[in-house]
């Protein structure tokens, strides 16, 4: 596998590794100690290599290359090197404390102001590898690449250029992009790589990626060509051929900006150089009139956010060099020009000095973040930091950090707070406040892209809070959850992005595309997979459900556990029941949405927050679309972390909204005593699977510990009895009893506490007919719950069996097909689905059924869970057709020489390890009992239905009433008395 075959997800997972192993190149090369875990390449590889261990090493190994080779790439790295022993008086900076010498030229040019030939030195160093890397061997005006035909050049750098051409399959204009990095294979595929990331980004804000390539050994990339005027050209001071900036500007090319930014942050990619020059004005001609500012009254078809009327006379911004800058973050010396930078259709070239400079650390001085200047790991919160300064500059008519070199900008970046204009800053409070909320120091502090986009919207602003004072939007509907760490560690509420609202999904959604808006509009069934931490290792197996079984269930399964209990609780939208499961490519989210029966997929990363913001973590949420395998939806929140699920269930609120729904608070399950009570009971139902009897034993104590915090939580009670009615049917008598006994209490605790519990009367139901034999009014009940309860597979799975029992057998077979697709990984559900056929009289298509699901490869490793195996041995045995049913236990060694008497001497030794049917051991038992041959004495009909009544298991009115082995049992005078239905003419 190639780098390129990767999706975006797992891309962003290497690229965080790859990013973490140059900070530490930089420390060290800095003088500071790194751990040698974090600069070792081998001890990376083995950590986070997984499936792809020889890919992320080659990268490793070209950012090694990087350091020491892109200084000594062209030529001899040693000046360099020795440049760096001169400049630092500290010991350790020596380039042999790694195994290559790590250079940080934006470090050099700020810590050598002091030594002028030093910095000459280092000058002159970067100015010979520029002229070793240029661009003379980039191909001439008239050359064909493919399809495209290179007509005219946008911009040129020392290291490539930005062609105009020509797509003569299409006839349209489009720029190509092409560096001169040719011999260099780990560059190439970084670009490659780089550039799929950045094509699986699709928003009217930026910039379309059409192809990637290779020419003569140098990459290439086809993308829109943008014909305007870039944002830094539109800010130059003295212009007369275009009308002043307004703030109504500001607020709408800043929103586009922040709705671009918040689609790539919700697919993992960080653009790391957003500056004046990386934004086109497109469109409408920036120097057009502008109206004074109106309310918003329409929804853009395109931002999907709120646009003023006289918002449409205004150009719109795409953003470019979006994500593919970082090929060449050490290729462009000093005062060069950024072969990314673009011409107007005018000629217009817009120049800058302020340039992507070489060296590791990727940005531009002026605009990068504080951390990203320190070289630390760049999060989305970087991006936000350079829009506050892009805006600034907009708003105020200068930059937000100067200074007379790119080493002082640098160095304002990290110790300077821009000082508002006053005057200025009156005509938009609430938009400056903003601004100087995105360019804090402290990332946490920073607003979300989402955040932006929605206080752009609204008029609102992020605002700086004063001592025991709480961060605050003016916003409708805002909702203030998460606390944040604020200057001098004290506690702070920060705001996350819940917008209030019939178009709240419209305004915050990340999709950005009218299609995928109509795909979100459209679904109707959705399933959750489970969450997985940022760094994990993508899976490339298939996909498989790992239901719970009793262990300790993982931090993402309970995220998603909570965000599938949430959306289950949405009318018309269908849920199945959450069971663990992961996915990380398309074909994988293709296969997992087919088992899971559904239009869409919620799935999602977390990263759980360090150093001052320990506590908190950030969850990447997305909608996967069933059909392509592809996101449709993402946004990043920052939530609390730990295991206080009620302070998380916000995220489900998000995904309800992104598709057109409104998820209303649950108070008498959201709010008990203590929010441990709430995610005791979210275990519980994760872990109440009917397929794992160590399941429902480590739920019944789950709902215990719930039912510790908070004694009177109906939830937990009805939880409690559900699942001890569930477990009773499928134990021995003894263990049995006491769970009816405790099932009973349960369920009425629940019911005093809150008659409208779903579970709790869905378990009285099943009391009421299997201990009292009251199929009609179990059954009225049942009905009614189905059109409250539609997701509940519990209701339609008793509902059926209900009805078959009534011999309302189509629809009893339609409610457990029902029950069966909303926990479609259910094993035991498929197989009661195909035993209900036989219960109607259709063996042969429960046989087909029955076959159709039962693992192809389990081989020997059948057990009391082998469902289909047991119902199909059942089956067989009814019609004695012994050797077929021999067949389906690899541990019954029998022939048909042997005789029937042995068979059954066999299967009654082998019948706890594979039953019929999940009815426990007695009424198992009973069903071979009734069958054999072999038996000299049996014990009466009348005893044995006497000695099963007395028991009462809660599966004998099913097996009484429908299973065939019974037939002659069901006409006897105690079971009509037992049962009303048995009863002549009844029914």
């Amino acid at each position: 596998m190639n780098l390129s075959d990767l999706p975006a997800r797992e891309l962003a997972r290497l690229d965080a590794v790859c990013l973490e192993y140059e900070s530490s190149l930089r420390q060290v090369a800095d003088g500071e100690p790194a751990p040698s875990d974090l600069t070792s390449i081998q001890s990376l590889v083995e950590r986070h290599g997984g499936e792809h261990a020889d890919l992320l090493r080659s990268e490793l190994e070209a950012i090694r290359a990087e350091i020491d080779g892109d200084l000594g790439i062209h030529g001899d790295s040693g000046e360099l090197t020795q440049v760096l022993a001169a400049s630092n008086d500290t010991p350790s900076r020596n380039a042999d404390a790694l195994d290559t010498p790590a250079v940080d030229a934006m470090k050099m040019d700020d810590s050598m102001r002091s030594t002028p030939s030093a910095e000459a030195r280092v000058k002159k160093a970067l100015a010979k590898v520029a002229s070793e890397g240029s661009s003379d061997s980039l191909p001439p005006l008239g050359t064909e690449i493919g399809p495209y035909r290179l007509d005219g050049v946008l911009g040129r750098g020392g290291m490539g250029v930005v062609y105009r051409a020509t797509d003569t399959r299409l006839e349209r204009s489009v720029a190509v992009k092409m560096l001169s990095i040719d011999g260099h294979p780990n560059l190439v595929e970084r670009f490659q790589r780089e550039a799929k990331a950045v094509a699986s980004l699709t928003h009217p804000n930026i910039v379309e990626l059409f192809d990637v390539g290779v020419h003569e050994g140098m990459p290439y990339a086809v993308m829109e060509h943008l014909r305007g005027e870039t944002l830094m050209r539109r800010m130059e001071p003295r212009r007369t051929d275009v009308a002043p900036i307004t703030t109504q500007m500001v607020r709408f090319w800043g929103r586009q900006l922040a709705e671009a930014l918040a689609t790539s942050h919700a697919s993992g990619v960080i653009h790391r150089d957003l500056k004046p020059e990386n934004v086109m004005l497109v469109g409408r001609r920036s120097g057009s009139p502008t109206p004074s500012p109106a309310n918003s009254n329409t929804i853009s078809g395109h931002s999907m956010a709120m646009q003023s009327s006289n918002e449409t006379s205004l150009p719109s911004v795409k953003l470019f060099d979006f994500g593919l800058s970082r090929v060449g973050r050490a290729v462009f010396g000093p005062g060069e020009s950024d072969p990314e930078k673009q011409q107007d259709d005018a000629g217009n070239d817009d120049a800058s000095e302020s340039k992507t400079r070489a060296g590791m650390i990727l940005g531009t001085p002026g605009y990068m973040a504080p951390e990203q200047a320190r070289g630390e790991t760049v999060t989305p919160a970087a991006d936000v930091f350079s829009l506050g300064c892009v805006l600034f500059e907009a708003f105020y008519g200068r930059p937000a950090f100067t200074g007379k070199s790119p080493a002082s900008r640098y160095a304002a970046v990290l110790e300077k707070t821009p000082l508002p204009d006053p005057g200025r800053r009156r005509d938009d409070i609430a938009l400056a406040d903003l601004i100087m909320a995105m360019m804090r120091k402290v990332p946490a502090e920073r607003p979300t892209a989402a955040t932006v986009v929605a206080a752009l919207s609204r008029g609102g602003a992020v605002l700086q809070a004063n001592e025991g004072e709480t961060l605050a939007m003016p916003m409708d509907g805002v909702s203030m959850t998460q606390p944040v760490r604020i200057t001098g560690g004290v506690s702070r509420r920060r705001f996350v992005e819940m917008i209030g609202g019939s178009f709240a999904g419209a305004l915050v959604g990340m999709s950005g595309l009218s299609g995928n808006w109509a795909k979100l509009k459209q679904i109707r069934s959705i399933g959750v997979l489970s969450f997985t931490p940022a760094t994990q290792i993508a899976p490339t197996n298939e996909v498989d459900p790992q239901p719970a079984r009793g262990r300790m269930l993982q931090r993402g399964e309970l995220l998603a556990g909570l965000v599938a209990n949430e959306l289950s609780r949405l009318d018309g939208l269908s849920v199945p029941k959450y069971v663990p499961m992961t996915a990380s490519f398309p074909d994988q989210y293709r296969e997992a949405a087919s088992r899971l029966e559904v239009d869409a997929l919620v799935t999602g990363t977390f990263t759980e927050a360090t150093g001052a913001q320990t506590g908190f973590m950030d969850v990447n949420i997305q909608i996967i679309c069933a059909q392509s395998g592809t996101q449709i939806w993402g946004k990043v929140i920052r939530t609390s972390g730990g295991d206080n699920l009620i302070e998380q269930n916000h995220l489900a609120r998000q995904v309800a909204s992104a598709i057109n729904r409104s998820l209303l608070e649950n108070p008498l399950e959201s709010r008990p005593r203590d929010p441990g009570a709430f995610t005791c009971l979210l275990k519980g139902r994760t872990q109440a699977d009917p397929d794992s009897i160590d399941g429902m034993r480590s739920a019944l104590k789950c709902f215990d510990s719930a039912l510790s915090e908070d004694p009177n939580y109906a939830p937990a009670h009805a939880g409690k009895g559900l699942t001890s009615l569930t477990l009773a049917g499928r134990v021995a008598d003894e263990e049995a009893q006491g769970l009816i006994i405790q099932a009973r209490q349960s369920v009425e605790n629940a019911l005093e506490l809150d008659t409208t519990n779903v579970e709790a009367r869905l378990a009285s139901a099943m009391l009421m007919y299997q201990m009292l034999g009251d199929l009609k009014p179990a059954r009225d009940i049942l009905l009614a719950l189905s059109k409250e309860a539609t997701n509940s597979w519990q209701v339609y799975h008793q509902l059926g069996w209900v009805q078959l029992m009534l011999y309302e057998e189509m629809a009893g077979v339609v409610s457990l097909r029902r029950a069966a697709s909303l926990h479609s990984t259910s094993k035991l559900l498929q197989s009661d689905l195909a035993r209900a056929q036989w219960f109607v009289a259709n063996k042969r298509r429960a046989i087909d059924e029955a076959t159709g699901v039962m693992p192809k490869t389990d081989g020997n490793q059948v057990g009391p869970e082998s469902f289909t195996r047991g119902l199909l041995i059942d089956l067989y045995e009814h019609s004695s057709d012994l050797k077929l049913a021999a067949d389906l236990d690899p541990g019954l060694k029998w022939s048909e020489s042997d005789g029937a008497d042995r068979y059954w001497e066999l299967r009654e030794a082998r019948l706890e390890m594979l039953p019929y049917g999940p009815y426990g051991p007695t009424l198992n038992e009973t069903i071979l009992q009734l069958r054999r041959t072999d038996l000299a004495t049996r014990e009466p009909a009348e005893q044995r239905l006497a000695r099963l009544l007395q028991t009462r298991s809660p599966m004998l009115p099913l097996l009484l009433i429908k299973h065939p082995q019974f037939d002659s049992m069901r006409t006897l005078p105690a079971a009509g008395e037992a049962f009303p239905v048995l009863r002549p003419g009844v029914v």
